[in-house]
């Protein structure tokens, strides 16, 4: 999803009060998902409250980050150029996709040099949304 990050760096320069965004029990930052990003009260221009998920072993952290930590782990290659997941938001051009319809996919195995008969074995079935850009970009994603 994602803010997958693709670094292994554990440490960062000091910030005070600002704990590098990095999975203790996996000894990296590889597979770290923020989860929400909200302002510190009182507020601080540079610190934000963060909270994450290391998607390798499933722990959650949250506490303080620089607003340079969390876009370091923002910005990292996603899934796609220009795309990026926040949590289960997806945005293009800096704005939220929107939800314009959903569907029922159906997937079957190709069967090579066999003819198809009521015997065949069954299509898999998946409900997908689809999501739009302003632009006219579109992401289809399971439901």
């Amino acid at each position: 999803m994602s803010t997958v990050s693709e670094s292994a760096v554990p440490h960062e320069p000091h910030q005070p009060g600002a704990a590098p965004l990095w999975c203790a029990r996996c000894g990296t930052d590889r597979h770290l998902i923020i989860e929400s990003i909200q302002a510190r009260s009182p507020r601080s221009s540079q610190q934000l409250a963060v909270f994450y998920t290391c998607t390798s072993c499933g722990f959650s952290y949250s506490h303080a980050a620089t607003v340079q930590q969390a876009g370091a782990i923002l910005n990292r290659r996603g899934i796609q150029d220009g795309l990026l997941e926040f949590g289960s938001h997806y945005f293009h051009c800096s704005e939220p996709l929107r939800e314009v319809k959903t569907a029922l996919r159906s997937f079957r195995a190709p069967q090579t040099g066999v003819p198809r008969s009521r015997s065949s074995p069954p299509e898999a079935r998946l409900h997908t949304k689809v999501l739009r850009c302003s632009c006219g970009f579109e992401l289809e994603i399971p439901a």
